[in-house]
């Protein structure tokens, strides 16, 4: 499977995943193999900043915020934030959510990385 494809996958699988459980934490056995493959590939960065920006359609927002606190690609937040204000400009009160949650894993303070995938993003981490 290429890449690329792989990638929307294991986003589809996270999604899944958490409908089941609704526990965030689950996402992190996905995102730590799409992260893999992601840095795996670095020639392919904008096949995979497109299919981030596409994510928003099927895949959960806790797969798309671990990876882009991960990576913090600024071509990705740039649209995210273009995103968002059209949300708020349009009173689109369903995506304005999705794309505020989604900027706010650029942050290094992402109060989130700590409480909910520590083992990921705390001080004993092993993932990124």
């Amino acid at each position: 499977m290429a890449p690329v494809e792989r990638v929307i996958e294991l986003a589809r699988a996270a999604t899944s995943k958490i409908d089941e459980t609704y526990d965030a934490p689950d996402v992190l056995s996905f995102t730590t193999e799409a992260l893999e493959v992601i840095k795996a590939h670095p020639d392919l960065q904008a096949e995979f900043e497109s299919a981030f920006l596409d994510m928003s359609a099927y895949a959960t927002t806790e797969f798309v915020e671990v990876c882009m606190h991960a990576l913090r690609w600024p071509n990705v937040k740039q649209e995210f934030e273009r995103r968002h204000r059209e949300a708020v400009a349009g009173n689109n009160w369903r995506a304005e959510p999705v794309y505020r949650h989604y900027l706010d894993a650029f942050e290094d303070d992402w109060n989130v990385a700590h409480t909910f995938y520590a083992a990921y993003f705390g001080p004993d981490a092993t993932g990124a």
